[in-house]
Parts: structure tokens; C-alpha cells; sequence
């Protein structure tokens, strides 16, 4: 006999918030690894957190398989239920939002850390500072893309197409990345010719949610991508500077020598392309401060003015012939002091 499952409004006043958001991860994922990737967390505590969950309801969500969770009945009318509140909350930042639309308030833009960091941190102080704004500006250098349905952030600028439709998105651009190493180490190992030198050399990986690594495996085979891998890293700065000092060939933006990288490229005729996206939430672009921060960060990877974020690739000698680094000093003085 099936169990009668009690009033769910009833049970619900025990369950908080949070344990519902990782409920709604994992049954949209059908995983506890890729929910708990997903949200910052150990697996562990995603199943505890369901499990408690589960307790504090009184009949199971999720059946656990050997390839991953799935819904049970109840489960399904559990993710019903709280996407109706999730939707309720969403309507509550709305109401904050539209509150704040007068040209006070802070600006919160979460963007990958090498974008963020080398890129546009400058021309942001420049923003500030050429505009008079008064406003605070939230700089997260995220290495996930965050949710700004949820209000995680006001804007967004990823290297993965949002795949809400509530949201406002549109691209900024394409991010080229080429291959780069170290005067010191081209010394010490030789420049590669084509892709098949590459056997024969150390390589500094860099592998995020956004950016999925270089996948030599595919090329080489496991083991020797295995022996090729000398350092890998999730974080831009670390993969520069591994790279700089001489650790192995890493991929970078084709403009990194123009903003003053003390790196070489390395001509192996292709180039690794991803496309930079904008997202904001549909409230939040009423504000009058965000549509002049939009417009900002619009104009920032404008190709007419910086054609490397343009489709067509450009190298890093054709970047270099056109805009010598004496023209983008000013705005990149602290990262070419570093290097």
C-alpha cells in the first residue's frame, strides 16, 4: 500500500531554504557531483543535505543509482512546489530591484578571473574616474558562472551562453586564446614547430567550469598527455605566471604581449576561440546605473576599437603591429610593472 504523504505546506515550515536549493541542483542535474560542482560544495554535504531533507519530509526525493538520482513521485511534486517559491523569491528581488532603479546603490558584476583581472579592471578605474560615478562596483571574479536570476549578481559576463530565457543576453565578443611561453624556457626546450613537437614538451593547463581544459588526451592519448601536463591550475593570474616563469606552453588571449605579458607566442596554426557573454537580469536593466555600466562594459569589447575580440582571429604580431604597447599602457601600468 502506497504511504499517504502528509499536507506538503505543513511539512515544508521545518525545511529551510538552502537545503531546498540543493535539492533543486541535484534533481536538475540528476547528479550529486555535478550539483555539488555546481554550487561550491563537497558531495558529502549535498547528501547529507538531502538526506536530512528527506527525514524532516518523511518519504524520499531521490532514488540513488549507480549512474545517478532520480525523481520519485514525491519528489517530482516537491520540485513544483518549490519552484513556486523559488519564483517568489525571484519576484521579491524584483520588488528590491525596482527600488533601487535611482542612480545610488552598488553595481555587482561577477566575470572569469583572466577577463576581470587583466582585462577589464583597468578600464573600470578609468570608468570611475572619467565619469564621476559614486557608485560601488562588486567586482567577483568568478570561476563558475553564477545566477543572476537569483540575484547572485546584477550582471554576468561568462564564456557560456546563459541558458535562462528570463534573463536579457547578448554576446560581447570572442575570446581567442594561442599558445605562449617563456623566453627563458624556448631556451631551455626549443620552440615547437606544429602540434605534433608538442609531444616533446611541458604544457601548463589551465581548467575551469568555463574553460574545459586542453583535452590532450583526445590528441596524444592519456599517457602522454599525462607526462605533457607539468601544471594545471583553475585560476588565470597562476597560469600566467607559470607560464612567464618558465613552467611550460599554456594557452592565453592573443592580446596578452599588448597588455604587457612577458611571454612569447607560439605559432602552431590554430587558436582555441570561446564567446564572451553578457547577461543581466531583465529588472535590473531598468536601473539607470546598470544600463550605464552595460553600456560601459559594451563599449569594452567593442571589436571596432579592440579587434581581438572580433570573430576572425588576429595574432598576436598582426595585434602587435596595430596597437603597440605604449597605446594600452595607461591602462594596464600595474599587470606590465609585474611582469
Amino acid at each position: 500500500m502506497k504511504q499517504r504523504v502528509p499536507p506538503m505546506e505543513h511539512q515544508w515550515r521545518n525545511a529551510d531554504w538552502n537545503s531546498i536549493r540543493i535539492f533543486l541542483a541535484v534533481a536538475r542535474l540528476c547528479s550529486f557531483r555535478k550539483a555539488s560542482e555546481e554550487l561550491g560544495m563537497s558531495v558529502n554535504t549535498a547528501r547529507r543535505t538531502i538526506s536530512r531533507l528527506e527525514d524532516q519530509l518523511g518519504y524520499l526525493l531521490l532514488f540513488r543509482e549507480a549512474e545517478g538520482v532520480r525523481l520519485t513521485d514525491e519528489g517530482r511534486r516537491v520540485v513544483l512546489a518549490a519552484r513556486d517559491v523559488e519564483n517568489s523569491v525571484s519576484d521579491m528581488w524584483r520588488v528590491a530591484a525596482m527600488a533601487e532603479r535611482e542612480a545610488s546603490g552598488p553595481i555587482r558584476l561577477a566575470i572569469t578571473e583572466g577577463l576581470g583581472s587583466f582585462w577589464l579592471t583597468p578600464r573600470i578605474v578609468d570608468y570611475m574616474n572619467d565619469t564621476g560615478a559614486q557608485n560601488r562596483v562588486e567586482l567577483q571574479c568568478a570561476m563558475r558562472s553564477v545566477d543572476v536570476l537569483r540575484m547572485e549578481a546584477d550582471i554576468s559576463v561568462q564564456l557560456e551562453m546563459p541558458n535562462r530565457p528570463e534573463l536579457k543576453v547578448k554576446r560581447l565578443g570572442y575570446l581567442h586564446l594561442v599558445p605562449f611561453a617563456s623566453t627563458s624556457y624556448l631556451e631551455q626546450f626549443g620552440r615547437p614547430k606544429n602540434v605534433a613537437d608538442m609531444v616533446n614538451h611541458r604544457v601548463v593547463e589551465q581548467q575551469t567550469d568555463q574553460l574545459r581544459g586542453y583535452e590532450l588526451d583526445k590528441i596524444f592519448g592519456p599517457k602522454i598527455a599525462e607526462r605533457m601536463v607539468r601544471m594545471k591550475t583553475n585560476f588565470s593570474s597562476a597560469h600566467y605566471w607559470a607560464v612567464a616563469k618558465g613552467a611550460g606552453i599554456g594557452l592565453m588571449p592573443n592580446y596578452a604581449r599588448a597588455i604587457g605579458g612577458d611571454v612569447e607566442h607560439i605559432d602552431l596554426g590554430f587558436d582555441f576561440r570561446v564567446e564572451i557573454w553578457l547577461a543581466t537580469h531583465p529588472e535590473v536593466a531598468k536601473s539607470a546605473r546598470h544600463r550605464a555600466f552595460i553600456d560601459f562594459l559594451t563599449d569594452s569589447f567593442d571589436d571596432k576599437k579592440f579587434p581581438w575580440f572580433g570573430a576572425d582571429t588576429m595574432t598576436p604580431e598582426e595585434i602587435e603591429k596595430q596597437f603597440s604597447r605604449e597605446d594600452l599602457k595607461s591602462y594596464f601600468e600595474g599587470f606590465t610593472a609585474r611582469s
